[in-house]
């Protein structure tokens, strides 16, 4: 510990040194941490009471992180699975923008990345992905100065704990020269599917004498064949799947904690900015599916959102106005003092420093996806749709172009209708001020596919 500590002080010294930029505290690291496919609901900071084996909370990590920070009740992805998500998070360009909308489709590499503007700045970096479709031959390594994805190796195993210690290695050789910071980036995998047997952290029936689970599924069902027998799944079924889920949340939880420990240790925490969200959510039965990719509900699209300061200032507050993750990028950016942006982004630092309106009033979302890594030549997974939540109204306006008949439109007040069950367009006209593209217009068909820039108007 003692060779560790002696590896970081020149970052502390750093740090001391430059503590306050504008009269602010200044973070010297800035941690961002991904966890694919966790929804929002799944943690007990943003309200899930359950428990599991011998008590198990649901995320006990996360949330002591969460009463340190600030955490945002809505926050929303761009789009419902890792690739344009996650690329527009390190990009700050909407889907439609950067292009990146395929399964092993690559980053552009002329679009300059987050880690790049880091970088720019004197900041050294690094990323490990765990995540076999965020690897650096599809461009998600750039800018970053050492990047790792030997854990990135598919669906089954644990691998948090092996990234974590990959991550802080990094750390403790960059700290040894930090230059104007350190710029971390971690993607966990654990609650993607298959959701597998979690001893000591399970939840759900089938673990215990208590609540005996004798259905039709294993835990161990490839997902296609999960798919097609859904159907035919009832309420125990469903309660098993979600209890492996959360199980698989649970032990992400613990590598969480493994590396916010690993920062205290090396003196780094109360120096660091961290940042954990997730790239979208996960449809475990909510409306017949099982997954994610297809649609643009909430159970997909809203995600956590936690930011811890430095030192842990403002702590415990929790915001209620909606943002994007376009915006992540340039947020963090501005937070660290760089004075770059980041594509479209408009950074929400001032609504976690001091709680003034997110400007971004209008939050875009889009989904088109087609299936290619899969025997499965059915249509059912293939989806192209559109939409946009008022940040103002609350608000989501969703056009789904490939529905017979369509492009056909919904609507949904978030605020008096959270679960998004009940259709409001058939009431009534879809207020103007929602068609801000031409993909949200179905009218307006010929030109779905082109969507017109984003406006000014997308911002208060």
């Amino acid at each position: 510990m003692r060779t560790v500590a002696l590896r970081v002080l020149a970052l502390v010294a750093a740090s001391l040194l430059g503590a306050c930029r504008d009269g602010r505290r200044a973070p010297r690291v800035v941690l961002l941490v991904d966890v694919d496919t966790l929804r929002a609901d799944a943690l007990g900071c943003y309200g899930n009471r359950e428990r599991g084996e011998e008590g198990a909370l649901p995320s006990p990590n996360v949330d002591q992180l969460a009463s340190e920070s600030v955490l945002f009740e809505r926050a929303y992805s761009s789009a419902p699975w890792t690739i344009p998500s996650l690329a527009t998070q390190l990009t700050g360009e909407w889907p439609w923008d950067h292009r990146a909308l395929r399964i092993l489709e690559p980053l552009a590499p002329e679009l300059p990345t987050l880690a790049e503007r880091f970088r720019e700045a004197g900041w050294r970096t690094a990323g490990v992905s765990a995540n076999f479709v965020v690897r650096s031959a599809y461009g998600f390594d750039q800018g970053f100065e050492r990047w790792d994805e030997t854990h990135a190796t598919g669906h089954t195993g644990s691998s948090g704990h092996d990234t974590v210690d990959v991550l802080l290695g990094f750390a403790d050789e960059l700290a040894e020269r930090p230059g104007e910071g350190i710029f971390l980036f971690l993607l966990l995998f654990e609650p993607h599917y298959r959701y597998e047997d979690q001893p000591g952290v399970r939840f759900g029936p089938g673990w215990s004498d208590s609540e005996p689970y004798d259905g039709r599924l294993s835990g161990g069902e490839a997902l296609d064949k999960l798919r097609k027998i859904r159907h035919g799944l009832d309420e125990t079924d469903v309660r098993f799947l979600r209890g492996r889920y959360q199980g698989e949340v649970a032990r992400t939880d613990e590598a969480v904690g493994a590396l916010l420990l690993g920062l205290r240790e090396r003196g780094m925490m109360e120096e660091t900015l961290v940042v954990l969200t997730s790239d979208h959510g996960e449809e475990i039965m909510d409306r017949g599916w099982i997954g994610h990719t297809r649609t643009l509900f909430d159970e997909l699209v809203r995600v956590p959102l936690i930011v811890r300061l430095p030192g842990g200032e403002r702590g415990g507050v929790r915001i209620d106005d909606a943002v994007s993750q376009v915006d992540l990028g340039a947020t963090l950016l501005d937070l660290a003092g760089v004075g770059k942006g980041l594509g479209e982004g408009v950074s929400f630092a001032e609504t976690i420093r001091v709680g003034t309106a997110p400007s971004r009033r209008y939050l875009y979302l889009h989904t088109d996806f087609e299936a290619v890594m899969t025997q499965d030549t059915s249509q059912e997974k293939r989806a192209l749709k559109w939409g946009v939540v008022d940040g103002e109204t609350r608000l989501k306006w969703i056009v789904d172009h490939l529905v017979e008949g369509g492009p056909i439109g919904s609507l949904y007040d978030l605020e008096a209708d959270p679960g998004e069950a009940v259709d409001l367009a058939p009431k009534g006209d879809v207020p103007a001020n929602l068609k801000r593209l031409a993909a949200l217009d179905p009218a307006r068909r010929e030109e779905s596919a082109t969507p017109l820039p984003v406006p000014d108007e997308g911002t208060r």
